[in-house]
């Protein structure tokens, strides 16, 4: 799922909710101000490939980026798990 960034304009609280690209939060869990909150742009990740000199083969410099890659989606799914954790408690 997307992640997206909200601010609210009367309490001035942001925060980051992950949902379908079709649902909009217009409720602002803080302060519980209705349509207060604005989604704001999102910043696209795009890592950005270097250029090398090395004589090292194709297939190692592809076993790298995979590692790379494999890194920062843990860290994303590390996230996406506390941010669910964090949504069942708010409901508590």
């Amino acid at each position: 799922m997307p992640k997206y960034f909200y601010f609210c304009e009367e309490c001035k609280f942001s925060f980051k909710a992950y949902h379908s690209s079709k649902e909009i939060l217009k409720n602002c869990p803080e302060c519980a101000t209705i349509d207060g909150l604005v989604r704001k742009v999102n910043k696209i990740y795009i890592k950005k490939q270097e250029t090398s000199d090395s004589e090292k083969p194709i297939g190692e410099l592809t076993k790298e980026h995979i590692e790379d890659n494999k890194s920062i989606l843990k860290e994303y799914k590390e996230e996406l798990l506390q941010n669910e954790f964090d949504n069942k408690n708010i409901g508590d």
